[in-house]
């Protein structure tokens, strides 16, 4: 049993099992309890936890159970000692027994709610911090407020624009309290890792991928390499982005670390949603933000997903960034606690406007507009959980450090901790 334990991956030691799970083998005719466990250990993958461990548990009983009462009911019927009327009358008797046995406990008293909600007070208060965390950028934190366990949020934006340099320097300012989980199907650990080594110590990111990389650069990425020791970000790259295996990274992660600040997806244009008919990607992506929000509510865990844009950004000949371009618009909105709109005007200008410019005024005009928002992006509070919604805010944009900053931290030698 202790050898299946371990290799299950569990710290659950044996005296906590007693505890945990009360239940008697003999009364389901199991020879006894290592070996029952065993079996069940045996059917799990990755940690457990002792919620997790009883339902297992329970699982296998029922269905020692249904086994050893089919065979009874096979014997029975072979041997004649019973007509068909009582094998049916015993059977309905036994399935009635097991279903009130495995009928669930519903709803809790207002009284221990009340009491899990001074808990979390009195750990605030603790803590000398509100409740949930903060953007790590003022302005930010002006337009959408506290990002709070059980949140769905959504930041939607163009390729390219910074979505994912704002999701990991977020990430990072959760985990210098919480650890912090990142699942993507678009990006490696260590293509993370390097772009926020990069934005610690300011080595052009062009040098890297150009192969172009000095020396004294190499040694910059070591130092910040050992600033990153101890800090709760942890990645996951994963080509399976169904519902349910996020669903069961999460909570492997959950068990193994005992709490969760957030866990970011990269991007839910590719998360599978398990819907049965379910196939065009806006569909898709609703149904899936429906899902993540149900699971942030049920684990208590914000989860946050990166979303595109369509083409029709592009498309436009303006600087404007709207709901509607994202996939399932409104739809989307209205399944999350909050959603974040932003891009860089200035790329859009410089890679698509400029190209498309049909004459010296309107060619005078988007420089204007690009000098105007160089370094720069916006962001728009498309809805947030309590507030006026269509806040927005212009913060700084260091492109060699692919980080953000608030521009009235100006100080350069700051710009990464002003980002966070």
């Amino acid at each position: 049993m202790v050898r299946a334990l371990s290799k299950s991956g569990t710290t659950l030691s044996v005296p906590a099992l007693r505890e945990a799970v009360k239940i008697d083998p003999s009364a389901f005719g199991i020879p006894g309890l290592p070996a029952f466990l065993t079996v069940c250990m045996q059917k799990a993958k990755g940690d457990l936890s002792q919620d997790e461990l009883a339902e297992i548990l329970c699982a296998q009983a029922t269905r020692l159970r249904l086994s050893e009462f089919a065979s009874k009911l096979m014997k029975d019927l072979n041997d004649g000692r019973k007509s068909g009327e009582e094998l049916a009358l015993e059977g309905s008797a036994f399935l009635a027994n097991m279903a009130a046995a495995q009928r669930p406990m519903v709803g809790i008293s207002i009284h221990e709610a009340g009491q899990r909600a001074i808990k979390d007070q009195d750990q605030t208060l603790r803590n000398g911090t509100g409740r949930g965390h903060d953007w790590g950028i003022r302005a930010l934190d002006d337009i959408m407020g506290r990002i709070v366990p059980g949140d769905f949020g959504l930041m939607i934006g163009p390729s390219g624009h910074g979505k994912s340099a704002k999701a990991r320097g977020l990430a990072n300012h959760i985990a210098l309290r919480d650890p912090v989980l990142t699942i993507s199907d678009e990006e490696m650990p260590e293509d993370i890792a390097i772009k926020d080594m990069i934005a610690r110590t300011g080595v052009d990111s062009r040098n890297i991928e150009d192969g172009t990389l000095r020396p004294d650069d190499l040694e910059k990425l070591c130092a910040a390499n050992m600033k990153q020791h101890g800090l709760q970000s942890y990645f996951e790259y994963t080509d399976d982005m169904r519902i349910s295996n996020i669903e069961a990274l999460i909570l492997a992660f959950k068990h193994k670390h005992g709490r969760c600040g957030a866990v970011f997806i990269d991007t839910i244009d590719g998360v599978e949603p398990e819907e049965r008919g379910v196939t065009g990607i806006t569909e898709k992506v609703i149904v899936s933000c429906r899902k993540f929000d149900k699971l942030a509510t049920k684990h208590g865990v914000a989860i946050i997903a990166l979303g595109q844009v369509k083409t029709i950004y592009n498309d436009r000949p303006d600087i404007s960034l709207r709901l509607s371009d994202s996939y399932g618009g409104q739809g989307v909105r209205n399944k999350a606690s909050w959603v974040l709109l932003m891009h860089r005007p200035q790329k859009k200008i410089q890679d698509v406007l400029f190209k498309n410019a049909s004459g010296d005024n309107e060619r005078a005009k988007l420089k204007s507009q690009y000098e105007e928002w160089k370094d720069k992006a916006q962001f728009i509070c498309a809805k947030r959980r309590r507030g006026r919604d269509g806040g927005v805010a212009v913060i700084g944009w260091d492109g060699p450090r692919t980080s953000f900053f608030d521009l009235d931290d100006m100080d350069q030698g700051n710009l990464y901790d002003a980002a966070f």
